[in-house]
């Protein structure tokens, strides 16, 4: 049974050949994967869930930022753009591991390296501030009618503070902006997928996101940041540290904009809350007004 809209399947095949097998790949919260067969090559294919592109993603630039992560190395190869699909052909990576975010936590050097090379390739062809994402998407989350936490005016005044404050100390480079572990694969080698985020931006962003979606404890931080920068300081620290924050932040209005748009079945509401209640927990923290000094 053929799972696909027809054209597109005719579509993919005047590409690669004859399709011989289709298998869905679940765990997908953005799009439906497909892992596709022909008698000689496996294909992965992204189709978008509904209204993603309420969620800042641009499917063109997307596979433009894959064809440069491909062309340095560490991103799976990109066969084709279906634009009237609006659907994204790569390479299937095979026997590659999907790692946890425990697992991630044993390849950090890899990790860190992959994020060196795309960090230090040519520019994207796309911007990207999670600051200005958020306020996107609590925007258009209003918009849907979905219901916000009672202190979320509290939490975008502080998301506000930290942006003053870290744009000064900006460093902007193409950046993947979406660490999550599932995006993070291993063969002979670390890779990391799924480009729907990428954009040039503030590195430090990557870190803290790469450290809030893997838990990193203080000191598994530390080791973050010696492996990136050759060594750690207050100011390093301080701003990884807020980007954690602001990552948190970008997953909670993401979720909460999901739950009011996403046809995917998977609770929203719930990874909303949850990222919601790890930024409370953050601002909460006694060292947060000293990372803020530090960088004033």
């Amino acid at each position: 049974m053929n799972p696909l809209p027809e054209q597109l399947l005719l579509d993919i095949q005047t590409i690669v050949g004859e399709i011989q097998t289709i298998t869905i790949i679940s765990g997908g919260i953005t799009n439906q994967n497909y892992k596709l067969e022909t008698a000689s090559a496996a294909f992965m294919l992204r189709i978008p869930g509904q209204y993603t592109e309420l969620l800042g993603i641009d499917r063109q630039a997307e596979f433009a930022c894959s064809s440069i992560a491909y062309n340095v190395g560490i991103g799976a190869e990109p066969i084709a753009y279906l634009e009237r699909h609006n659907a994204i052909l790569t390479r299937f990576l095979e026997q590659a591991e999907t790692l946890t975010a425990q697992q991630a936590k044993t390849q950090l050097e890899a990790v860190v390296q992959a994020l060196k090379t795309i960090h230090g390739a040519p520019a994207f062809p796309k911007s990207f501030s999670a600051f200005e994402t958020t306020r996107q998407y609590h925007q258009l989350a209003l918009e849907k009618n979905v219901v916000f936490p009672t202190d979320t005016r509290y939490l975008l005044e502080h998301l506000t503070q930290i942006e003053q404050i870290l744009d000064s100390h900006a460093m902007i480079t193409s950046c993947h902006n979406d660490l999550l572990p599932a995006n993070l694969l291993l063969t002979n080698q670390l890779w990391i997928v799924d480009w729907e985020y990428a954009g040039n931006g503030n590195l430090f962003f990557d870190l803290g996101n790469l450290a809030a979606n893997l838990e990193l404890t203080d000191s598994e931080l530390e080791t973050l940041t010696k492996l990136y920068f050759g060594k750690t300081n207050a100011k390093l620290h301080a701003q990884i540290q807020l980007m954690r924050l602001v990552s948190d932040a970008r997953e909670a209005f993401w979720g909460f904009l999901q739950s009011g748009i996403s046809s995917l079945e998977f609770d929203f509401t719930h990874y909303a809350q949850t990222h919601f209640e790890r930024l409370r927990k953050g601002l909460a923290r006694d060292e947060y007004a000293a990372w803020l000094e530090i960088l004033c």
